[in-house]
């Protein structure tokens, strides 16, 4: 009691560590509160104040369009201002990354406060090619994506014409198409009209940022004129041409659109036609996986009822329970991580959520979410130390259950961020807020897992207490012994189809049904959100259908693996892997200690490369043999899938160039990916241990 009392108190003492460090966080340096603006609400991101002169930074992003999927890079294209000598790429985080941006310090000058009537920025030259280029891309309808105050897009302002309100859209387009004509014009000059609010003396906070594009023949600006003529495309042109680029700044104050409602504008539905076109797009895929999960869910009550009424693969299934399995301690950390990266995941979607477009977070949005990621913790501690073999259900299992994801994740951070920054140091990575967050999470998880494990032995002693009559709700996790019964003699085994047998083959099969359903339904989120068209409520809520209907179709598949194997009455674990466990193996031991003893050749060292080899496989074989491994990997496969899918994404549509994009996004894929693979192997390794457990309470009630 004195022990658990202890552990108690440490779960205590991290939580209110932790909350602690998240109000200081928050809630940031104290301001002097002015008399007419509110006191800023606490978030996660704090406004940039500016005075008069200050200097102002415009990025330059991409160029996309609403009718192609392919983003360009704004310093890609042929027919713009190039960078000059000294501007360089920022840094981009993965959500950057696979957005397709390109983030680059651009040459506009500007300084807060001074209105700057006409500024010329270069005369590019320009090659019949890129003249071409510039065509199709107007023609294509693209639009250019600009930046200012680290996050405000460049909007092009429309004004509703049953109410007269203003409204915004992101980016504006580089150039017009004559509907007449059929010519095409380039956008060669810009407008910028920054709009600000002021907090307090000297304290000015940037809301708004109107982008006015016109074409213009020379470098003179044309300001409010319409008497100017335009810039025209030839795209019949053969000699080299110069195109002139200029640009104006105005500064105007806004008196009743403060920093934290500063995205106002932007949230109105400013495209029905295309919102009447989503919604039904959302709907007919939503219809489809309901289709298909229904039907996946009667093949497996067709299966599941077979095994259920024969009494010899009842008996069968019944002793499954108990029979051990290789490499079992990594099959238990698997599967703490998947179940601690899914409750993980509920908190990090809630943070998305609010910080949508929005910088404010309730306190009841960090609440579930801090409850959230102590529950992972606390679930894959408990989890890890049922799942373990009675003598090695220690603490120090608890304690690498509930660590182990947190751990590798704040390494690879550490790790990818220090790679980076020797290679392109800058500012724009919130790399302390990353390390900060990460490693308060990982000191709170050591207690909490703890905790967990303390926990987790009370459940056991609970079980063992408890009649044939009185069912406790975590059995099956608790009737854990892994004491090899004898089999089922009356039962034959029948030979295992390739299908069965093969690993490989295995996650092929097992992994097309849930990735074609999450593919189908990822359409209808990434059009949404690319033709921003859906509400933020109706996206996030499609994202939670797509992650309930992907383990639901991920549960039933290793459920249908697992009854077909016990139709097969073959569970992998045969005396064979255990002759080779201590017969070859050891005979390899052997060898490599005399290899390293004696004088060895060049053929000596194949010999023993190709021993070590051909032992590798017979390990991974084994580890792929037990009916424990095969249902985790049946579920796990649609990981593969993701991970495929993300360097196709890659290669033939982002068409990353630059190494940090390359490494970012292939890393932290991989890495996100290893995580669902645990996840999604833990829920098919479960409701397999579920499945056997209420077969087994069928035969002995009977």
């Amino acid at each position: 009691m004195r022990f658990k009392a202890k552990g108690l108190f440490a779960a205590i003492l991290s939580l209110l560590v932790l909350w602690s460090l998240c109000k200081v966080y928050l809630s940031g340096p104290s301001r002097k509160k002015s008399r007419h603006t509110r006191p800023p609400k606490p978030g996660w991101m704090k406004p940039n104040y500016y005075k008069k002169g200050d200097n102002v930074d415009i990025l330059v992003n991409k160029v996309e369009s609403d009718r192609f999927s392919v983003p360009y890079g704004y310093y890609d294209l042929p027919f713009v201002c190039p960078p000059s000598e000294g501007k360089k790429p920022l840094h981009l985080s993965l959500n950057e990354v696979i957005n397709g941006d390109r983030k680059w310090e651009s040459d506009y000058k500007l300084r807060f406060g001074i209105d700057v009537e006409c500024e010329r920025l270069c005369d590019r030259k320009t090659q019949p090619e890129a003249l071409k280029k510039a065509d199709a891309l107007i023609r294509q309808g693209y639009n250019a994506h600009w930046l200012i105050d680290r996050d405000m897009p460049a909007a092009t302002t429309f004004i509703k014409a049953r109410n007269g309100k203003k409204f915004y859209s992101e980016g504006f387009p580089i150039g017009t198409v004559d509907t007449k004509s059929g010519k095409t014009y380039l956008h060669n000059h810009v407008m910028l009209v920054v709009r600000y609010h002021t907090a307090d003396i000297n304290k000015h906070t940037i809301v708004g940022f109107e982008v006015y594009p016109k074409s213009t023949i020379d470098y003179h600006c044309p300001g409010g004129s319409k008497d100017y003529k335009h810039y025209e495309i030839n795209t019949d042109e053969k000699d080299t041409t110069f195109i002139p680029f200029t640009y104006s700044v105005y500064w105007r104050e806004e008196f009743h659109n403060d920093w934290s409602h500063r995205w106002s504008f932007f949230m109105t539905g400013d495209k029905p036609d295309a919102s009447n076109f989503s919604k039904s797009f959302n709907w007919f895929y939503l219809i489809n996986s309901m289709i298909v999960l229904s039907l996946m869910s009667l093949i497996v009550a067709v299966i599941v009822a077979k095994v259920r009424d024969d009494g010899t693969t009842r008996s069968l299934a019944s002793s499954w329970k108990s029979y051990p399995s290789q490499f079992l301690l990594i099959l238990n950390l698997a599967t703490a991580i998947g179940v601690q990266f899914l409750f993980a995941l509920l908190g990090a979607l809630s943070i998305s959520c609010s910080l949508s477009k929005f910088h404010d977070i309730i306190s009841g949005v960090i609440s579930i979410a801090l409850v959230c990621f102590v529950l992972s913790a606390y679930a894959s501690s408990v989890l890890g130390t049922l799942l373990a073999p009675g003598p090695q259900a220690t603490l120090g299992v608890s304690v690498i259950s509930g660590c182990t994801l947190p751990g590798v994740t704040l390494g690879a951070v550490m790790l990818l961020n220090s790679i980076i920054w020797a290679k392109d140091s800058t500012d724009a990575l919130p790399f302390r807020t990353v390390v900060i967050i990460a490693a308060c999470y990982f000191v709170v998880c050591g207690p909490i897992s703890i905790l967990g494990g303390l926990t987790a032995r009370k459940l056991r002693a609970t079980a063992h207490k408890t009649t044939a009559e009185k069912q406790f709700p975590l059995q099956f996790l608790t009737a854990m012994h892994y004491e090899k019964q004898e089999a089922n003699q009356t039962h034959k085994n029948k030979a295992l189809p390739e299908f069965l047998s093969n690993p490989v083959i295995l996650a092929i099969i097992c992994g097309f049904p849930p990735f074609i359903l999450i593919w189908f339904q990822g359409l209808t989120v990434y059009r949404s959100s690319w033709l921003k068209t859906a509400t933020f409520h109706s996206l996030y809520g499609f994202i939670l259908f797509n992650i309930v209907s992907l383990c639901v179709a991920v549960i039933e598949v290793s459920m249908v693996v697992c009854c077909l194997l016990i139709l097969y009455g073959e569970s992998g674990d045969s005396d064979g892997s255990d002759q080779l466990l201590h017969g070859d193996f050891v005979s390899f031991d052997q060898k490599l200690r005399g290899f390293f003893k004696g004088r060895s050749s060049a053929t000596d060292l194949k010999r023993l490369l190709r021993n070590l080899v051909r032992d590798l496989a017979a390990r991974m074989t084994m580890a792929s043999s037990g009916w424990r491994w095969k249902c985790f990997l049946a579920g796990s496969s649609v990981a593969w899938y993701l991970e495929a899918y993300a360097l196709y994404y890659s290669m033939f549509v982002l068409r990353l160039r630059d190494f940090s994009s390359i490494l970012l996004f292939t890393c932290y894929t991989a890495l996100f990916n290893f995580m669902c693979w645990c996840a999604f192997g833990s829920l098919g390794y479960l409701s397999c241990l579920w499945l056997l457990s209420y077969v087994s309470r069928i035969c002995k009630s009977r």
